[in-house]
């Protein structure tokens, strides 16, 4: 009887010994700022965001775990092998063509890495750095006399001298930093130019409109709102808007042609191109004064898309994405003009753009796909 049982555990045996090979050994990364260690990559978290990816991916974006690891702004890393041999490269240089597998093995520009250790060097501009997108909904809320927003990572920054009756959030979609501050070094926009503060704010990672708006409204990162990139529309997290509603606050929210993300316990004002010129934004423009005007509600989001457009489809440095810019400058002059008396506005991006060979595009972890531009006032 003994016998015929050795066979099947032989095959068993087998079957087990491949499981276990093709499963391959767990393998980690040490990163390291000023040599000392700092965090690790490591199977796990590869996996964790191959598993979030709402399409079959067999690779991560190397951003993706070194803003796992709390690093942003980059200047440079360095690769060192089990061998010992050393590459360093400018990160902004390489951020958009750099990859890892579940192996951890790198890959720049197709070309294979391996790697025992990552040395990071942080950039010198964050010490400009005064604030997140995830600061302006804990400031909203605090000035409007909510209560705290539940389990929030974002801090108030800044406090209205006087009492305020509503709230404006202004997004400027895709309004790159280094850009508004150029133009408002040549004189160009006249609203922009009149503010006494500028701040030089973070978006999260990735950074495009989804997982941003995520943050902005649940002033968390994604790792903890579940919103990780494209595909996801709404969070579980309780929102700034959550909070309003359930405190009795009304909030409307006027967007362009579409939600890029859902809006929770907003009324929503679909703008579209009615006049057919190809654009939204001066239908939303004309919406939010309609609102303003005749029912001003405690927080009014307004949501511009054409600097966006502008840029993925002329890149960021055309003419195209100026004259946007330019022309959300008048509006905001004109927003602001007809707000009433007792109102916080919050004028914010919800993340830049680099140049592309076709136009422009942003999501990496670069500055000027990461900086933006975040304005406080108060009338």
């Amino acid at each position: 009887m003994m016998k015929t049982k050795k066979p099947y555990l032989a095959i068993i045996f087998i079957i087990l010994a491949f499981a276990l090979s093709a499963c391959g050994e767990s393998w980690q990364i040490g990163l390291t700022t000023d040599d000392q260690k700092v965090g690790e990559i490591n199977q796990d978290d590869v996996t964790f965001y191959i598993e979030k990816a709402l399409e079959e991916v067999e690779v991560v974006s190397l951003g993706q775990l070194f803003y796992h690891n709390n690093f942003t702004l980059i200047d440079q890393i360095e690769l060192t092998s089990k061998s010992g041999q050393s590459q360093t490269f400018i990160w902004d240089e390489i951020a958009e063509n750099t990859t890892i597998s579940q192996t951890g093995e790198i890959f720049i520009d197709d070309q294979l890495y391996e790697a025992e250790s990552i040395a990071i060097s942080p950039s010198s501009q964050l010490r400009e750095i005064s604030l997140s997108i995830m600061d302006i909904a804990p400031t909203v809320a605090n000035a409007l006399g909510l209560p705290d927003i539940p389990n929030a990572d974002g801090q108030v920054k800044w406090t209205p001298q006087g009492s305020i009756d509503h709230a404006v959030m202004i997004l400027l979609d895709g309004l790159q930093f280094q850009k508004l501050q150029s133009l408002i070094d040549q004189g160009t926009l006249s609203f922009f130019q009149q503010l006494n503060t500028i701040y030089a704010g973070l978006t999260v990672y990735p950074p495009i409109t989804t997982s941003s708006t995520a943050a902005l409204l649940t002033s968390n990162p994604p790792q903890e709102n579940g919103v990780f990139g494209y595909g996801y529309r709404t969070t579980e997290l309780s929102t700034l808007f959550d909070l309003a509603v359930d405190n009795g606050k009304n909030v409307i929210a006027v967007e362009g042609n579409s939600l890029p993300f859902t809006l929770r316990n907003a009324e929503t004002i679909l703008s579209g191109d009615r006049d057919g010129n190809g654009f939204s934004d001066d239908n939303v423009f004309s919406n939010s004064i309609e609102v303003i005007e005749s029912n001003m509600p405690d927080i009014l989001y307004v949501h511009f898309h054409e600097i966006d457009d502008m840029g993925h489809t002329h890149g960021p440095n055309s003419d195209e994405y100026k004259s946007a810019i330019t022309r959300v400058d008048q509006y905001l002059y004109e927003i602001y003009n007809a707000l009433p008396e007792n109102t916080v506005i919050a004028i914010f991006a919800d993340h830049g753009m680099h140049e592309t060979p076709d136009g422009g595009n942003h999501g990496t972890l670069t500055a000027i796909d990461l900086v933006i531009p975040i304005i406080f006032l108060e009338k």
